[in-house]
């Protein structure tokens, strides 16, 4: 009995640890999603849930353009924390968006009108002109790739076998 329960004390915390563990690739995210869309941001409000402290954002967005799943043209992303008058809360490596602004998101959906970001911040990619502005988690360096080339690189990505990857 008391070896089960060291067993289960020492490997608790590392299964919790392995569930925080973002994906790092852009194709590792891609698979963790039920869908990527590329998206316009409609609307962004922050309420105060029924305790009157904590926060949600929600963030109603347009989709453009389904890579990888399908659903309404219409989805509200749901955050934790934001702004409400003199209240403010964030999770640290969130997305931040704003009013008008043109992303590829990756999402996790419960319904098929209420979603959640597939590794927090690291499942938004910002979009300039024609360009995605790619964040490569090994360095941390930011780099401008052609929308199209991204999106071909994941549906070819995406339709490789597992093991191929």
């Amino acid at each position: 009995m008391k070896r089960s329960a060291l067993l289960v004390g020492v490997l608790l915390p590392a299964v919790a640890l392995s569930s925080t563990i973002l994906p790092h690739t852009l194709a590792q995210r891609f698979a963790a999603s039920d869908r990527v869309a590329l998206v316009q941001v409609l609307s962004r409000v922050t309420e105060p849930q029924a305790d009157g402290k904590n926060l949600k954002t929600y963030t109603r967005l347009l989709v453009g353009e389904d890579l990888k799943g399908s659903g309404p043209r219409e989805v509200t992303l749901v955050q934790l924390g934001g702004r409400s008058g003199a209240t403010e809360a964030f999770v640290p490596g969130d997305a931040d968006f704003s009013v008008g602004e043109t992303a590829l998101v990756f999402l996790h959906c419960r319904t098929p009108e209420r979603c959640f970001l597939v590794a927090l911040g690291e499942g938004k990619v910002a979009i300039d002109g024609g360009d995605a502005v790619v964040h490569d988690l090994f360095t941390g360096a930011f780099s401008k790739k052609p929308l199209k080339a991204l999106k071909r690189e994941l549906l070819e990505g995406a339709r490789k076998p597992e093991h191929a990857r």
